[in-house]
């Protein structure tokens, strides 16, 4: 049996948002719902009303515990993936709240094998400079493995968002080495997709990752969750709509955009790339050097004539 897990906890106000994405499946699945468990993990299952999920509670004490010493929220998803697969084996997918399925299911369960893993999808490479703190930490940290040796991470490593997390039981150790990387980050560097760079980084490098988007969406820019939040709200709090097919019905005109930009990861072009990070290493340089302002006379303007 496959299983399609869901966290929810805290005051986030995703519980409208977890309802949408479960229906969206469970739409999909149809009678065949025998051969997928539904699985929630958290510490208010009041929010999730007569929806046929199975239900995990989750205490304060796990919860504290999940996040760490250092308090990281989205550490928890690495633990619920983990006490996942514990409890019930087989292919795993996790699914953020704010998302919902397209597509079957098994499309997206069928990518996920021994030693073949599944994200959302590819975002940017840790030459863009949306990684720029990042990129900068990796330079001046020497970050290991579970065994002490050096990731050896380079200007083409892909990115990929955590959205949707899918994981086979004969890998579960993976998430070892997945808390163990992102506990080495965290601490120094406290923004919120370190867990994501870590199952990013495990991920291409013990396994074939796959992207899954064109399953299930995920519509995370603040923007296209807030109109369509207000529609959640409306429609699945409304008693006249008193069906899961009529709400699903009602709030299909309303789903965020489907759009999304396929993702091409390889060695990364110089324009875009090296000459940023040359820059950079140049600038680092010369500032231990005590050289500077000697630097900014002398060195040519890289990328320009």
């Amino acid at each position: 049996m496959d299983n399609l897990v869901y966290l929810l906890y805290g005051q986030a106000g995703h519980d409208d948002e977890l309802v949408y994405s479960v229906l969206s499946a469970l739409q999909l699945i149809g009678p065949e719902s025998s051969d997928y468990r539904m699985i929630v993990y958290t510490d208010h299952p009041a929010a999730l009303g007569e929806l046929p999920v199975r239900i995990e509670r989750l205490s304060e004490q796990v919860l504290v515990e999940w996040a760490g010493p250092f308090d990281f929220n989205h550490r928890r998803k690495i633990f619920v993936i983990k006490d996942a697969l514990d409890k019930f084996g087989g292919r795993l997918i996790l699914c953020d709240a704010d998302t919902f399925f397209v597509k079957h299911p098994k499309k997206a369960f069928a990518r996920v094998r021994p030693g073949q893993t599944v994200m959302h999808i590819g975002e940017y490479h840790l030459y863009d400079p949306c990684a720029r703190k990042l990129a900068d930490f990796l330079q001046v940290h020497d970050l290991r493995n579970r065994a002490g040796h050096r990731w050896n991470l380079t200007l083409a490593t892909a990115m990929f968002n955590a959205g949707i997390i899918g994981l086979h039981e004969s890998d579960i150790s993976l998430l070892d080495e997945v808390v163990h990387l992102t506990d080495q980050v965290y601490p120094h560097l406290r923004i919120p997709t370190i867990e994501q760079f870590a199952f990013s980084v495990c991920f291409q490098h013990y396994t074939k990752l796959r992207q899954s988007y064109d399953v299930v969406h995920h519509y995370w820019p603040p923007a296209r969750r807030a109109l369509f939040r207000e529609q959640l709200s409306r429609v699945l709090h409304d008693c006249s709509i008193p069906s899961y097919e009529e709400q699903l019905r009602e709030l299909l005109p309303h789903r965020p955009s489907l759009k999304v930009r396929p993702f091409q990861w390889g060695r990364p072009s110089l324009s875009r790339s090296l000459k940023p990070w040359i820059r950079r290493l140049l600038t680092r340089a010369a500032e231990r050097a005590g050289a500077k302002d000697k630097l900014k006379r002398t060195a040519p303007r890289i990328g320009r004539t």
